[in-house]
């Protein structure tokens, strides 16, 4: 038994009208937006960003104002003498921001790229984390 899930059919039918009127790269480049994953934990803030193809030189990460900014572009490769039959992948440029809660401190975010997947980690600010008291004895 398959569950209907409305979202998730309405999600696809909007991919595939992206996909059927974007524009094509000799019209100039596209822009798309990858998935993100974000994970909260007792370290901080996780973002997950998926960039497949992406060279890690062309991913900039800013941090200013509580605002979290990720920007890439994966540029379309046109090959002579070759017929397309299929694009699927993301290929053009990209931009995302993310509100990030005071109780986190975009002035010591940590950035990782490993295979395709950029990991952003923003660590809780200090005055958030639990902070164990001494109790004096008198």
């Amino acid at each position: 038994m398959i569950r209907f899930d409305p979202f998730k059919e309405l999600e696809e039918l909007q991919e595939r009208l992206a996909r059927a009127f974007a524009p094509q790269a000799q019209q100039g480049p596209r822009v798309y937006a990858p998935p993100v994953d974000v994970v909260e934990d007792q370290e901080g803030l996780h973002l997950y960003v998926y960039l497949p193809g992406v060279e890690p030189e062309r991913v900039e990460v800013t941090a200013e104002e509580g605002v979290l900014s990720v920007r890439a572009e994966r540029p379309f490769e046109k090959r002579e003498q070759a017929t397309y039959h299929r694009l699927e992948g993301p290929y053009g440029t990209f931009a995302r921001s993310f509100n990030v809660p005071n109780s986190f401190d975009l002035s010591r975010v940590q950035a990782r790229f490993r295979h395709g997947v950029l990991h952003l980690l923003v660590p809780r600010a200090e005055e958030t984390r639990p902070k164990k008291i001494q109790v004096q004895v008198e």
